[in-house]
């Protein structure tokens, strides 16, 4: 198992009707934390980084990470390039050793996102990278992307169905309702519009937007077709919460070594949790 990219266990997912969590980390530290729960529950999982956190760290070091912490455990680690508008990146990811990236051309006119989206298709395949792509916008705020609600909209189930059969992707992005970032209010999921693009594709769906999602959501989005599910905003709260909450239960202690294990336990925990709730656990072998 250990290093892979996201094919087989989306495939397995949206047959099983559970669904894989995608993490979003930010160190060695968050990264370690995402492997870890992932092992302890023997789940598959995917370790997202955004393209803010490749330039932070450069490509050489984040491979490293993955393969340290990858290699020798039993479940499959997938690690994906998250939402990257940048052909360049993209392809330094794949040579760099990435097993699976997300093109991002949802804000461009629907031919054009198809175009470029089989660019990467095409320089993916050959190094065995999966790849993900996104129709329709999903506003909120993912990283330096920031997409105005008034200027979200959904995926056409009719064009959807079109991008799936002219690319050969493994895994889809529809926008269905859901936003980056925290929600103001009661989100408006649209899952009639999920329920009729997953009919019309049999490709692995991405449910982006899921930090503050209620349960029943989840499960009503899992059960239409949602294999991969996005969770960046909570760790990065729980990244910073529980950095200030150590400090502030210790104000005259400088460890730093104790602040980064009380960080790596809490991820590990919510990352946990996730797991659990989508159903993955257990299915990493």
């Amino acid at each position: 198992m250990a290093i892979a990219n996201m094919t087989d266990m989306l495939i397995k997912a949206r047959a099983g009707k559970y669904a894989v969590g995608a993490f979003n980390i930010l160190d060695y530290n968050s990264f370690k934390a995402v492997v870890d729960a992932a092992s302890e529950l023997n789940a598959p999982v995917i370790v997202q980084i955004s393209v803010k956190t490749v330039k932070l760290w450069g490509y050489d070091a984040i491979v490293s990470w993955y393969r340290q912490l990858s290699e020798n455990v039993k479940v499959p680690v997938a690690m994906h390039l998250d939402h990257c508008k940048d052909i360049d990146v993209i392809e330094n990811c794949i040579k760099a050793g990435w097993t699976s990236v997300m093109i991002d051309a949802s804000s461009k006119p629907f031919e054009e996102n198809m175009k470029l989206t089989r660019q990467v298709v095409e320089m993916a395949t050959s190094a065995n990278v999966s790849v993900e792509a996104e129709l329709g916008e999903i506003g909120g705020v993912e990283d330096d992307i920031v997409v105005a609600e008034e200027n979200a909209h959904l995926a056409d189930p009719a064009k959807a169905e079109l991008f799936c059969q002219e690319i050969d992707l493994q895994c889809f992005a529809p926008a269905i309702g859901t936003a980056h970032g925290v929600y103001k209010g009661e989100p408006k999921i649209d899952f009639d519009r999920l329920k009729t693009i997953a009919g019309r594709t049999p490709v692995p769906l991405a449910l982006h937007g899921g930090t503050g999602l209620s349960s029943d959501v989840f499960r009503k989005c899992i059960s239409l077709g949602c294999a991969k599910v996005n969770i960046s905003t909570q760790l990065k709260h729980a990244f910073i919460n529980e950095f200030v909450k150590y400090h502030q239960a210790h104000p005259n202690e400088y460890e730093p070594v104790k602040v980064l294990a009380a960080q790596y336990e809490q991820l590990k925990q919510e990352v946990k949790e996730n797991i659990e709730f989508f159903g993955s656990s257990g299915k990493g072998e």
